[in-house]
């Protein structure tokens, strides 16, 4: 029996153009509350966001859940949009306790 394959395949989508003042509006009204962009990975309540595309999952001191841990992908534009559509859906068992962003 082969191994079992680790990890997510790339989403087959396109992400829409950002608009980095939006996004910063939409980062202090919803993320904010726990995530920084910078900081001590490991005493902080959520795992600094700053660099997160091109980062492994589950690859800084945060205490990741087993499921972010294990998840086995590189974050990309394309999985931080599903990911934020519905964490918990993308990543089953993660503890981001976090709804997701409706709207494009």
């Amino acid at each position: 029996m082969p191994p079992k394959k680790k990890g997510f395949a790339e989403p087959k989508i396109d992400v829409p153009e950002g608009d980095a003042t939006n996004g910063r509006a939409i980062f202090d009204a919803n993320c904010s509350a726990c995530h920084a962009l910078d900081g001590d990975a490991k005493s902080a309540s959520a795992p600094p966001l700053g660099g997160v595309v091109g980062r492994k999952t589950g690859a800084t001191a945060f205490g990741y859940s087993k499921a972010v841990k294990n998840a086995g992908f590189t974050w990309s534009d394309k999985h931080l949009y599903v990911f934020l559509k519905n964490p918990s859906k993308y990543i089953p068992g993660n503890r981001m306790a976090f709804a997701g962003v409706a709207d494009d």
